[in-house]
């Protein structure tokens, strides 16, 4: 779904300097207001404000509303957690469809726009941290998605300077806590920071007609919401021009790895799945010049990150993707 969950590719390391709390807005979800006959967290949207902005928004008198997202007290510090649930929703003329449950850092939803949302922010963080519960019969299915995009305005245009997400796949019955890493693509210091949470992705809400494959009762609360760390490039343009891993996409689920750089070609390596799921591991390699071999047979088709470590202290990380 295009709306509130534009995440890229991972595309470029980062080194982890002193870890440091760093505030969101309303992060702790403590606070709510009536907008539009709704109640919602303050400096957040949520899916009622994503329908609005749909491209068939327009098209109903009254605005269409879908409850998924709503006040709990049922939290892990404070006085409120946010409860995303998705639910079954009668559109007119359009019929049911299983809606999720969206929330989304910023004040201003946009159909139109690759980063919707989102408020100004010029850190640099490692990851983003958040606690949450999670309950579903076909959690694995729905996809609830957690993710966090950093982006600054250049002549106009938003342009991306870090992201990450997390893909949920098993439930949790109590409060836990989560981390999703933010991979850079640039040394730049952003301006802006979009963060989205949603109780399912297997959708689309902003096609006519809607899409969905989501099952109704699946629910995500969420508390708590800070960015941790501090993330620095490192070497970026010699890195880039020094890793190569072809073919990718491969649709064998075999990969080659050259590298111009001794140290980069030996590093020891690990890949990761979209959950963040350490899928294959690799110890340094003796020196060589001859392309390492990376094995992802027994994979699921789908992105993965490949993570480098040096001996001289740098990480680099690649975007690999199997097509079976």
């Amino acid at each position: 779904m295009k709306t509130f969950l534009p995440f890229l590719p991972l595309a470029l390391g980062l080194t982890l300097g002193q870890a440091s709390a760093q505030t969101i807005s309303n992060g702790t979800l403590d606070t709510w207001a009536t907008r539009n006959n709704v109640e919602a967290p303050t400096n957040w949207l949520n899916t009622d404000d994503a329908v609005a902005a749909a491209p068939f928004g327009a098209l109903f008198p009254t605005r269409l509303q879908t409850g998924t997202v709503t006040k709990s007290t049922d939290f892990q510090q404070g006085t409120f957690a946010a409860r995303l649930e998705s639910k079954t929703v009668n559109v007119p003329i359009l019929g049911n469809i299983v809606a999720p449950g969206i929330l989304a850092l910023g004040n201003k939803p946009s159909a139109n726009s690759d980063y919707p949302g989102g408020l100004p922010f010029t850190g640099r963080p490692a990851s983003m941290q958040f606690y949450y519960k999670l309950a579903g019969t076909y959690i694995a299915n729905d996809k609830p998605t957690a993710g966090v995009q950093l982006t600054r305005t250049v002549n106009g245009k938003q342009e991306p300077i870090a992201s990450g997400m997390l893909i949920f796949t098993t439930s949790a019955d109590s409060y836990t806590l989560a981390t999703v890493p933010l991979v850079y693509t640039s040394s730049a210091a952003p301006d802006s920071i979009h963060i989205a949470f949603a109780s399912g992705s297997n959708v689309s809400i902003t096609t006519v007609p809607p899409t969905s494959s989501l099952t109704a009762g699946t629910t995500l609360l969420i508390d708590n919401v800070t960015m941790v760390g501090v993330a620095t490039a490192n070497r970026m343009a010699l890195d880039t021009r020094s890793l190569t891993v072809y073919p990718n996409p491969s649709t064998s689920g075999v990969f080659a790895l050259q590298a111009d750089e001794p140290a980069l070609r030996a590093a020891p390596y690990s890949v990761l799945d979209v959950t963040g799921r350490v899928v294959r591991r690799a110890a340094a390699a003796p020196a060589t010049t001859a392309p390492r071999t990376i094995d992802l047979r027994g994979q699921a088709a789908g992105l993965y990150t490949l993570r480098l470590d040096t001996s001289d202290g740098r990480t680099v990380v690649q975007k690999l993707v199997v097509k079976w």
